[in-house]
């Protein structure tokens, strides 16, 4: 009778844990943005051959490279990499970037966010900490930042950091709009809906 009690036990124990770790998520490129997502922004693809030049993408027709086995910079261990380019055509053209990347381990994906959202930024720039998520950073760039005082006059880049299970998500833009910062954050919220 024990032993029936414990095994029970176990297979509860063992379906929960299964059950919980499921997520409709595969792959960074679940978390890329779809035409239905766009429309509901009010955002564009950006598909400027030099923008996309720049950022390494090279498909045809596409605003996003996805690589799957992606080195992490920080500890090279493997894991997968997403990067999109949009335009926010109601802010005279500012451009978005969506970086999307999944780590092996919780290790790599704590230091790469750590390195990535605060070694270079002041402080006097934080809008936010911990509205996306236990890890997150919203920030706006500020002439104390690191290299801030090259930054081009009456120009705005927003850049929000959060992380969600083994992922590291981040989103800038680059324009003379503040207004951004509120697609900043839309955006954030939809990426984040896609987790499930």
């Amino acid at each position: 009778m024990k032993l029936a009690m414990i095994l029970a036990i176990l297979l509860m124990l063992v379906g929960g844990c299964s059950t919980a770790q499921d997520s409709p998520i595969s792959g960074t490129q679940d978390l890329v943005l779809n035409e239905q997502d766009l429309q509901q922004l009010g955002v564009t693809r950006n598909l400027n051959a030099q923008n996309l030049q720049q950022l390494g993408i090279t498909e045809n027709g596409t605003n996003c490279h996805t690589e799957g086995n992606y080195s992490n910079i920080v500890d090279s261990s493997q894991g997968q990499y997403s990067i999109c380019i949009y335009l926010i055509p109601s802010l005279n053209g500012t451009e978005v970037i969506i970086q999307l990347q999944k780590f092996a381990d919780y290790e790599a994906l704590n230091g790469s966010y750590q390195y990535d959202s605060s070694h270079l930024y002041s402080v006097e720039g934080l809008i936010s900490e911990n509205d996306f998520g236990d890890q997150s950073r919203f920030r706006v760039n500020n002439v104390n930042d690191y290299g801030g005082q090259f930054n081009e006059p009456g120009m705005y880049y927003y850049h929000l950091w959060f992380t969600k299970g083994l992922y590291l998500v981040h989103i800038t833009s680059s324009g003379r709009s503040k207004e951004a910062k509120e697609y900043i954050a839309e955006i954030g919220r939809m990426v984040l809906e896609k987790f499930g």
